[in-house]
């Protein structure tokens, strides 16, 4: 890994939200509508083995933090790790318990916190996913896959439609902007301390935490860098 990978990373973050922000509002009602999702409460999407991490926005955190900071946690998949061995992580996500539920699912499969719940959990199963097709147009799916949860083709107002289709928008240009802000970030802090990205390092400490040895993270979060002492506890 060198500097310039996340340069790369950088430029590539930038086009993806310009992307998003070019997407046919219109058409994307529509896909909405003819998706139909009505929720069954399964509470399959609230477990780690469907979704093995919710991803929280900087507003998502400071509505958790509010509720109860404990229920946060740095976000899985560290991003880069320097020369030294500290990672680096572009945010926060939720807490799952050891049985792998969400540490806000109450005991009658009901979120505790739904008036409040993360920005990606009220969008939930919409997302635009940023890969492009073989013409390079921005594709459009439902990630966790048709008949695995939930209804589909159920009826929807245009009105229900049109303020999803808003709140996908929101999300995705906030999580793309908030990628930026890490990345622009990381590219500061390793140029002023002379650091750099190490792939043999991340490797090295990715084996360390694996075998349950503390590792030293820091978490992305309002402009800085946060520091965590994490231990593997799987």
């Amino acid at each position: 890994m060198q500097i310039a990978l996340i340069s790369k990373e950088l430029a590539q973050a930038r086009s993806d939200l310009s992307d998003v922000e070019a997407y046919p509002f219109e058409e994307l009602v529509d896909i909405i509508k003819d998706v139909g999702f009505e929720c069954s409460r399964c509470t399959r999407c609230c477990t780690r083995d469907y979704n093995d991490h919710v991803f929280l926005l900087e507003k998502d955190v400071e509505r958790i933090e509010m509720i109860d900071s404990s229920k946060i946690t740095p976000a899985p998949y560290f991003d880069y790790c320097d020369n030294k061995g500290n990672f680096y992580v572009q945010g926060y996500a939720l807490t799952y318990r050891d049985d792998g539920t969400c540490a806000f699912l109450g005991e009658d499969g009901l979120c505790t916190i739904y008036k409040q719940r993360p920005a990606i959990c009220s969008i939930y199963p919409y997302m635009l996913n940023r890969e492009p097709d073989t013409r390079g147009k921005l594709l459009w799916r439902h990630v966790a896959g048709l008949n695995e949860h939930g209804y589909y083709h159920c009826e929807m107002t245009e009105k229900d439609a049109m303020q999803i289709a808003k709140d996908v928008v929101e999300y995705e240009t906030g999580f793309l902007q908030h990628r930026i802000d890490f990345l622009t970030t990381l590219l500061s802090y390793f140029r002023e301390n002379k650091l750099k990205p190490s792939q043999r390092q991340y490797e090295r400490q990715m084996k360390k935490y694996n075998s349950g040895k503390k590792i030293l993270v820091n978490v992305y979060h309002c402009g800085q860098f946060h520091t965590y002492h994490l231990a593997d506890k799987s």
